[in-house]
C-alpha cells in the first residue's frame, strides 16, 4: 500500500514538473511574441514548400492515371495474306497476357485510311496497297511492366513483325514522377536539416541568456534534464505552431493553384479535379513540425548546457 502511494506521489510530482515546464515555456514564448512568430513562420514556410510540391506531383500522377490511355500494342505484318493473319492472330490469342485482339487486313487498313482523308481520290493513283496487315492487342494487365513483357513475348513469337506500343509515354511519366519524388525528398531533407539547426541556435541562445538562473538552479541540485525541459516544451510549441501555419499556407497555395490548373487541363481536353489536401497531410505536417521543434530544442539545449 505504501509503495502504491509512493508511486502515485512520484507520478503526481512528475506531472507537476512537466506542467510547470510547459507553463514556463508558454510564458516565455508569449513574452517574446516577435521572435516566436518569426520562428513559427520560418518553420511553416519550410514545411509548406515540400508539401506543396508533393501536392503538385500527386495531382500530376493522378492526371496521368485518369487520362484514357488503355495500352495497345500493334503488330505490323508485311506481305501477310488473310490466312496468315488468322494464323498469327490465333497464336497471339493463346498467350496468357492477351485480353483482346483485333486483326486488320491490309485492305481494311487501306479502307480506314481512305475514309479518314478529306480527298479519298488521292489514293487512286496507287497501283498496289502499301499498308501492312495489323493485329491490335489489348493487354490483360495494364501496368507498363506487364505491357513491356508482353511486347517481348510477341516479338519472340513473331520475329518478322514490327511491334509498336503506345504505352511508352506512360512509362516516361512514371519515371519522371519517380525522379521528381526523389528530388523532393532530398530538398525536404535539406530544408528539415536547416530548420532544425535554426531552432537549435534559437534554443541555445535562449538558454545562454539565462545562464545566471541556470547556475543558481544547478547549485540547488537541478539536473540537465530538468533544465532543458522548458526548452523542449518551447520547441514543441514552436513546432506545433509551425505545422498549423504550414497547413494554412498549403491551403492558400491550393486555392491559388486549383482554378488555373483545372482550366489549363480543360483546354487540353484532360479530365482533372485538383485534389485537395486531406487530413493525412495535415497530420504529417503537424507531426513533422513537432518532431523538428523538439529535435532542434534538444540539440540546442544540450549544446548550451554543455558549455
Amino acid at each position: 500500500m505504501k509503495d502504491a502511494q509512493e508511486r502515485a506521489g512520484c507520478m503526481e510530482a512528475w506531472l507537476h514538473n512537466h506542467a510547470e515546464a510547459a507553463r514556463r515555456s508558454l510564458a516565455r514564448r508569449l513574452y517574446a511574441p516577435g521572435q516566436s512568430l518569426i520562428l513559427i513562420a520560418v518553420l511553416g514556410f519550410i514545411l509548406a514548400l515540400p508539401a506543396y510540391l508533393w501536392l503538385l506531383l500527386d495531382n500530376a500522377r493522378a492526371l496521368s492515371a485518369d487520362v484514357d490511355h488503355e495500352p495497345r500494342i500493334a503488330l505490323y505484318l508485311d506481305a501477310t495474306d488473310a490466312d496468315g493473319l488468322r494464323s498469327a492472330a490465333s497464336r497471339i490469342n493463346a498467350l496468357p497476357g492477351v485480353a483482346e485482339i483485333t486483326p486488320i487486313t491490309a485492305d481494311e487498313a487501306l479502307a480506314e485510311y481512305r475514309a479518314s482523308l478529306p480527298e479519298p481520290t488521292l489514293l487512286d493513283w496507287l497501283e498496289e496497297n502499301p499498308l501492312p496487315a495489323i493485329i491490335e492487342i489489348v493487354p490483360l494487365v495494364k501496368t507498363p511492366e506487364a505491357v513491356l513483357g508482353l511486347e517481348g513475348q510477341l516479338q519472340a513469337l513473331l520475329p518478322e513483325a514490327t511491334v509498336i506500343s503506345d504505352h511508352e509515354w506512360v512509362r516516361q511519366l512514371q519515371a519522371l514522377h519517380a525522379a521528381g519524388m526523389r528530388i523532393l525528398l532530398v530538398v525536404a531533407g535539406l530544408l528539415a536539416l536547416g530548420i532544425t539547426l535554426i531552432l537549435a541556435i534559437a534554443a541555445a541562445s535562449e538558454l545562454r541568456e539565462r545562464h545566471e538562473e541556470i547556475a543558481i538552479s544547478r547549485i540547488t541540485g537541478a539536473t540537465d534534464r530538468f533544465l532543458r525541459r522548458p526548452s523542449l516544451y518551447s520547441g514543441l510549441l514552436l513546432g506545433f505552431g509551425g505545422g498549423l501555419f504550414s497547413l494554412l499556407l498549403l491551403w492558400a497555395g491550393f486555392m491559388l493553384t486549383r482554378t488555373p490548373v483545372e482550366s489549363a487541363a480543360a483546354i487540353f481536353g484532360l479530365p482533372m479535379a485538383f485534389a485537395t489536401p486531406d487530413a493525412g497531410i495535415g497530420l504529417i505536417l503537424v507531426t513533422t513540425g513537432l518532431v523538428l521543434g523538439w529535435l532542434g530544442a534538444r540539440l540546442g539545449s544540450a549544446a548550451a548546457l554543455k558549455d
